[in-house]
């Protein structure tokens, strides 16, 4: 058998596999005691490194390396304030909700809709909510991931040499083409890590989750660390991969228009703040007004802005509210701080290591020979005939799709073009071939298994998130609310089965996975107002939020069906004009303020929620904002003044630390040893605030026990 990996690459994956098999079965029984409570949040007694890196290890998806690394080749390390604007909201989150989640004892986000609002509407919001979240919005991300995991299994999965010829092709004969992810190679590595994912998770609930959270983070982290650091060795250092990428990507004299170099530029590639002029290449892709709504409108507006969804649930777990807190915390420094510069350095490399004008000359030749067999090369042919041994390492970063080719003709005709099959250069798919170049044996099965892992991570929280609404939501609610725990736990676990086959099916039929996301990122618009004024303002009501959801999602669905079905007219790019909306961050903004508007006067024209039903959440939550006088006089934890000083200081102290580390690396210790100083302060600034709930309590509980202590001591003098 000869394949990419070697037998202890292999050795090392499918211990893995068989680590998260023992998990799962380890903690079947502590799943299976106290009903839902058991299975889906782990007995509410995890500490704050559990609950946190549970929360890295999910948003830490084996696409996000490939994502990454593909935006630093199209934007320059600047695109990264696609995903470094959400620090604003995380740290948001963990200020003023975290606390408020664990203190709710709900089991799953939608579920708190009854205890905040009651009543029929709250009812119909409850199920409406469980449903979407459960399929809808889960068969979007995991179809994410396995596009992702499908580009790194391509490079080395090779169930052909595996499982032999005979086997493979009788497997290929009947498996049915409409469930295939791209390739039957593909699709075989996706079914197994999938089903090992389902295994322990319905055998362990949300426990086996966690403790394989914990795992799978450690050795991503640890792998992708290994991997910027073997990337940089391999062309010489930072200083000369820097001086490197200067050679290899001038700056062309000052002139940068996208027509004199369709390449960024090194500036450009190495700058942290992105430039808006719309005639440069390299631009973030968005004009600056755009930018200005990523970091004005679009953070607040996202439904996932007090942490509903699979943050809630990890928050849910906790063992009290302080540890829901400083989970939190953690979550938001190791998913910003930590994790960006491992993929962003090895992005940089692969700029290097596979220049962008070789792969596109290389994509060039491969297009001439599936077109003209004549411009064939041997090297060419082994490469389009088995991946797996081709010699020629920028085939790696290739796919096929359509796309038009010039003819070759005989000397003095003019070339025609064709609508044919080309190649074109994918730099997602840098990321798994540096495993393949940069890594030596052992340490590339290592690293593919660390990829798997961070698959695994994810895919365990879909399944168990969207099985937790329908038993929960759906089953105890509305067909069986005396169901015994016994009944529970089973129920949980064939809705395990059942959401993870329903995300596979459906996934495999979303071609754009981008377009997706655009309806996902729209459709989320219409809650993010609503979601904060529930926890804000008692005013709100079931309404709010109704009228929101149905805002944003009639909106979103509209201009994606217009866009799939009849087109937009020329020069747009969605129902409204160009003036209004030229990238699709203007598109979400502007259904994020109609869905704002709507909830604001759904709200004002529909009565409040009960009296009681209100002192009902202000009792057990203890929310901050206002709240007049529909409580019964309690103090919050924190008041809103310390809150905006913690959350201030919590941003400020991240994003020192991101851009600290990112100048240390470009060499530049002055300012990057002054922001890490920031960092640090601030930290310790927000920490303080953030720990003087849990102090007063202590204090409070110590001296209560002195009182009690005091009679007894007395009486045994």
């Amino acid at each position: 058998m000869v394949t990419v990996l070697t037998t202890i690459d292999w050795a090392l994956i499918f211990a893995l596999l068989i680590f998260s098999l023992a998990v799962g079965f380890l903690v079947k029984d502590k799943a299976s005691n106290d009903g839902l409570t058991g299975f889906f949040v782990a007995g509410r007694n995890m500490r704050w490194w559990f609950v946190g890196t549970s929360m890295v290890a999910t948003t830490f998806a084996s696409d996000t390396p490939l994502a990454i690394t593909g935006w630093v080749a199209q934007y320059g390390i600047a695109g990264n304030w696609f995903w470094w604007n959400a620090v604003i909201g995380t740290v948001g989150m963990t200020v003023f909700f975290a606390r408020k989640w664990r203190n709710s004892e709900v089991v799953t986000d939608a579920e708190l809709s009854e205890l905040r609002y009651g009543g029929r509407s709250a009812a119909l919001l409850r199920t409406v909510k469980a449903s979407v979240n459960a399929t809808f919005i889960n068969c979007i991300v995991m179809g994410w991931v396995f596009a992702g995991m499908a580009k790194i299994s391509e490079p080395f999965m090779d169930w052909q040499a595996l499982l032999g010829p005979s086997i493979y092709l009788g497997f290929e004969a009947f498996y049915p083409e409409l469930l295939i992810f791209n390739t039957l190679d593909n699709t075989l590595t996706i079914i197994l890590l999938v089903s090992v994912t389902l295994i322990y998770s319905a055998m362990g609930g949300l426990r086996a989750v966690i403790i394989t959270d914990l795992v799978q983070f450690t050795l991503a982290m640890c792998m992708a660390i290994v991997l910027a650091i073997m990337a940089v060795q391999h062309v010489g250092g930072l200083e000369s991969m820097w001086q490197q990428l200067a050679v290899l990507y001038p700056d062309n004299n000052g002139t940068e228009l996208a027509g004199d170099n369709e390449f960024l530029s090194y500036k450009q590639i190495v700058s942290f703040v992105p430039s808006f002029d719309t005639g440069v290449a390299g631009t973030l892709g968005i004009p600056f007004s755009a930018f200005v709504m990523t970091l004005g409108v679009l953070w607040w507006t996202n439904g996932a802005v007090d942490g509903s969804g699979f943050t809630a649930q990890r928050m849910y777990t906790a063992l009290d509210g302080g540890e829901a807190e400083k989970g939190a915390i953690w979550y938001a420094f190791a998913n910003f701080t930590l994790r960006s510069w491992p993929w962003i350095i090895a992005g940089v490399a692969a700029l290097i290591i596979y220049p962008r004008a070789e792969v596109t000359k290389v994509a060039d030749d491969f297009t001439d020979c599936i077109n003209n067999q004549a411009s064939c090369t041997v090297e060419m042919r082994e490469c389009l005939d088995n991946r797996y041994q081709c010699k020629i390492k920028e085939y790696a970063l290739l796919y096929r799709t359509e796309g038009r080719w010039q003819t070759v003709t005989e000397p003095g005709l003019t070339p025609q073009a064709i609508e044919t099959e080309v190649f074109k250069e994918d730099r997602e798919r840098s990321y798994p071939a540096l495993l393949r170049d940069v890594l030596p044996p052992g340490l590339t099965g290592l690293a593919l298994a660390s990829l798997m892992a961070a698959f695994m991570s994810t895919i365990s929280t879909q399944i168990n998130w969207g099985a937790s609404y329908m038993a929960n939501d759906v089953y105890l609610r509305f067909i069986n609310p005396e169901a015994t725990s016994k009944k529970l736990v089973w129920v949980s676990r064939i809705s395990t089965v059942g959401i993870t086959l329903l995300g596979v099916y459906i996934a495999t039929m979303v071609e754009s996975i981008g377009a997706m996301w655009e309806l996902f990122g729209g459709m989320m618009a219409g809650l993010g107002l609503p979601h904060l004024m529930r926890w804000l303002w008692w005013r709100a009501n079931a309404w709010t939020e109704i009228v929101g959801m149905l805002t944003g999602f009639s909106l979103a669905f509209a201009n994606y069906i217009i866009g799939q079905t009849s087109g937009f007219i020329a020069g747009q790019m969605s129902v409204l004009p160009s003036s209004m909306a030229s990238h699709p961050i203007h598109v979400i903004s502007w259904i994020s303020i109609a869905a704002c508007l709507a909830a604001i006067a759904a709200t004002l024209l529909t009565p409040p929620v009960e009296e009681s039903q209100l002192r009902k959440f202000t009792d057990r939550v203890k929310p901050i904002g206002f709240w007049q006088h529909h409580s019964n006089g309690y103090q919050p934890e924190r008041s809103l003044a310390k809150s905006f000083y913690c959350w201030l200081s919590g941003s400020v102290s991240i994003y020192a630390g991101v851009f600290g580390i990112g100048h240390l690396l470009r060499l530049e210790y002055a300012i990057g040893l002054s922001l890490m100083l920031v960092c640090l302060v601030t930290l310790i600034g927000m920490m303080r605030g953030m720990n003087e709930i849990d102090k007063q309590r202590n204090g409070d509980a110590s001296a209560v026990q002195q009182v009690i202590n005091t009679p007894n001591s007395k009486s045994q003098t």
